[in-house]
């Protein structure tokens, strides 16, 4: 795979090393499992592994709803999840999560520099990290990424002769483990099916037979899940039950107006840069169908991230080769022998690196985050406090802190809700969830429902209702807080049971807001 950066010129190969290195230096950022996923993938690896199933199908960790149906479509995730950080914590995990976003980064790269050449990849790269950088939380999705990544580059090479059409059994089997380990699994069929497309426009027939087949075991590949065919029709029926509203899920024009982020702009340059020179592109050659797998790539990866902000890693990774091959083509330069001043662009790339390294690159770019691998410090205090003042439920929590109490909870304890919309009804989430934080009225009704002895709230909840309920709390004599840094507060209900903590915490809790 390195055989465009050769030992004649190996400036090439060094740029990439200090680019990936770049890539990495910003994924490498504390942890914050108050808000994060990751808390309960593991503790799905964790159930699975000690043979408890129930956690495939079910809500399972919500006393409220526990026996909701629901697929879970990344439990092989979770599984690897857990043992990485059964091994080595949260340092180990983090470690492979980067090699995991490094190695997709290279394959998008290395597809560029099929379409195009190492400099203009290099070029085109360095303004899409933002973008990338969207989605840098331990997620199942990466491995989404990857997996695009792999099934684009083995298909582009078997089509451009460079591999033998025979590696095409590769990807069912690989469409088996991706139906397991995130919901993005339809990307494999689309991808294929795209190639596909481009095949029978050509008239490329041997092409089109064993891209045919390829097409229809990997559909039957994503069948092969303890959930069969529902799995298959997952990303179809997921929001027919979301009664919770996510920034993420959100389109670009309803977000920025809300919540300001320079991810916005940066997404609105390179689609326009990418139209652009697609359509530039075609008009030159003054043909489309040796463009077909470009176009449906261009227009299917930039629809789905205006609707839903989501999709911006992903855009942006199809957006480099996609890029990369426009512009070569626009120019006219030889794929290998492109060439520009390099030792220029490993300078700019070593100050990059020495930027970030110094902490400045956050005065630019506020999305920057601190160095540093494993959980921020102190991130799991809550848990420890609740579990050493013998603290117990029900418990109310707010949306964002699901995960972490899932994660960290004595066995016993369950949640009020987590951050899984589709694993509760919708009408929990708008008549039950939010009214009680926005209306004291209906909390002082639900509270005697669900007989509350403690709340555990997540109070950078920024929601209107959080916010609303946040404040109101506080200063319900009903109430005391004993616990609060930075990311949580516990408060406890001032009662007989709950006393002896509260003369002992309660006088001493700062809330800083």
């Amino acid at each position: 795979m390195f055989k465009n950066f050769g030992a004649k010129n190996i400036l090439p190969t060094i740029i990439l090393a200090v680019l990936l290195t770049s890539y990495a230096l910003l994924l490498a950022h504390p942890i914050n499992l108050v808000t994060a996923d990751l808390g309960r993938h593991i503790k799905n690896g964790e159930i699975i592994w000690n043979g408890n199933f129930n956690v495939l199908k079910t809500n399972f960790y919500s006393y409220t709803h526990s026996n909701f149906p629901t697929t879970n479509h990344h439990w092989l995730s979770g599984l690897v999840f857990y043992g990485i950080w059964h091994l080595g914590g949260f340092k180990v995990i983090h470690i492979f999560f980067i090699l995991v976003s490094l190695a997709t980064l290279f394959i998008f790269f290395r597809i560029a520099t099929i379409k195009s050449s190492p400099a203009i990849a290099t070029l085109v790269t360095l303004p899409l990290i933002p973008l990338l950088l969207e989605r840098d939380e331990i997620r199942p999705e990466a491995f989404s990424y990857l997996l695009a990544g792999i099934f684009f580059w083995l298909i582009l090479k078997i089509k451009n002769g460079n591999l033998n059409p025979k590696y095409l059994f590769i990807l069912p089997i690989l469409q088996i483990m991706w139906a397991n380990l995130h919901i993005y699994f339809f990307l494999g069929p689309v991808i294929i099916g795209t190639f596909l497309i481009e095949a029978l426009i050509e008239k490329n027939s041997l092409l089109r037979k064993k891209l045919s087949l390829t097409f229809l075991f990997s559909i039957i590949a994503t069948t092969i899940t303890p959930f069969g065919i529902n799995s298959t029709l997952a990303p179809l029926t997921i929001f027919k039950n979301f009664g919770y509203r996510l920034v993420e899920n959100q389109s670009v024009w309803f977000i920025e107006k809300i919540l300001p982020n320079p991810n916005y702009l940066i997404f609105k340059i390179i689609f326009s840069v990418l139209i652009l020179s697609l359509i530039a592109r075609i008009w030159r050659l003054k043909s489309y169908k040796t463009l077909i797998t470009d176009i449906i790539f261009t227009l299917g990866f930039s629809i789905a991230s205006w609707f839903a902000i989501r999709n911006f890693a992903i855009f942006g990774l199809f957006a480099l080769p996609l890029i990369s091959g426009n512009l070569v083509s626009l120019f006219k330069v030889k794929t290998v022998t492109a060439h520009w001043p390099e030792r220029a662009t490993l300078a700019l790339l070593i100050l990059t690196v020495l930027v970030i390294l110094s902490g400045e690159l956050q005065t630019v770019y506020p999305k920057a985050q601190k160095l540093g691998l494993g959980l921020e410090n102190g991130n799991i205090a809550a848990l420890d406090f609740f579990k050493e003042n013998n603290l117990t439920g029900p418990i109310f929590n707010n949306y964002d802190i699901g995960g972490y109490l899932i994660f960290g909870l004595p066995h016993k304890e369950k949640v009020f809700t987590d951050n899984r919309p589709e694993a509760y009804p919708a009408e929990f989430f708008e008549k039950t969830l939010i009214p009680m934080q926005e209306d004291k009225e209906t909390w002082n009704e639900r509270k005697d429902l669900y007989k509350f002895n403690a709340i555990i709230f997540s109070y950078r909840d920024y929601t209107p209702w959080g916010q609303t309920f946040f404040a109101r709390i506080l200063k319900d004599p009903e109430w005391k807080a004993v616990f609060a840094d930075s990311r949580v507060v516990i408060l406890l209900k001032n009662n007989e049971l709950n006393k002896s903590t509260i003369d002992k915490y309660g006088q001493s809790i700062e809330i800083k807001r």
